[in-house]
Parts: structure tokens; C-alpha cells; sequence
């Protein structure tokens, strides 16, 4: 995994998710997570100050949902 890649998560869990693993470049910071009753997995994206987006991927996987984190932070996937 990249240098940016945190298995220790930085981000508390809720009620809604658990949190899975995290990616950080700079000022972003990508969550994988995933949903807790309907299992899907998903990415919480935050860039510096801004409104963090939650998003959810019901048919993908947790290896699609931690590139979708590492696209983020790496500046390829924009919100």
C-alpha cells in the first residue's frame, strides 16, 4: 500500500458506519467505511475545511472503495 495509507483509523465509527481504513495526502483525508446494516461499502472524502461527501458503492467491494479513497487523495477524483 502507499505511504498515505493508515490502517489505524483516524475517524471514529457512528452509527451509521464503521470505519475501515484511511488515506491522507495533504490536506485530504479518505475513509473507507462501511454501512452497518446493509453492508455496503463506501468512502468519506473531507479536503481541509470544507463539507466533507459521504458516498456509498452497494455493489462494490472493499478493494474498489479503498482505490476510490487513494483516487481521491491523490487528486484523480474530485468532489
Amino acid at each position: 500500500k502507499p505511504s498515505h495509507y493508515i490502517r489505524n483509523k483516524t475517524m471514529q465509527d457512528t452509527n451509521e458506519y464503521k470505519v475501515y481504513s484511511t488515506y491522507t495526502e495533504g490536506d485530504k483525508v479518505a475513509h473507507v467505511v462501511k454501512h452497518r446494516i446493509n453492508d455496503s461499502w463506501g468512502v468519506y472524502m473531507k479536503n481541509g475545511d470544507k463539507p466533507g461527501l459521504l458516498e456509498y458503492y452497494p455493489t462494490k467491494s472493499e478493494s474498489w472503495s479503498e482505490d476510490c479513497a487513494e483516487n481521491f487523495v491523490l487528486g484523480i477524483k474530485q468532489i
